[in-house]
């Protein structure tokens, strides 16, 4: 059963995803994330089958659904420290 909703009981609800036997998101962003990553990956399967001249969106796919789960976990990639390096400190000058 996955959660659907956020920490609010009154609009919250379980529904049933194949196999997710046990796996409960509590949090409305989460399962945002969760689903996001689903979805890339779906289309990356799909690319994945269409030979080479696919090969290259399949693996952004394949990015795309990491980083959302990255967001989940608490990952920082390199573009996030770029912006802060950019952002925060005066490189260039």
């Amino acid at each position: 059963m996955v959660f659907n909703g956020d920490n609010d009981s009154s609009n919250s609800a379980l529904l049933p995803v194949e196999g997710t036997e046990g796996a409960v998101i509590t949090r409305a962003r989460h399962r945002h994330h969760v689903e996001a990553a689903s979805e890339a990956l779906s289309r990356f399967n799909t690319l994945s089958g269409q030979g080479c001249m696919a090969l290259d969106m399949a693996a952004e796919e394949l990015r795309l659904a990491a980083s959302e789960l990255g967001r989940v976990t608490g990952a920082i990639d390199v573009e996030n420290i770029l912006d802060v390096l950019f952002a925060d400190f005066c490189i260039g000058k």
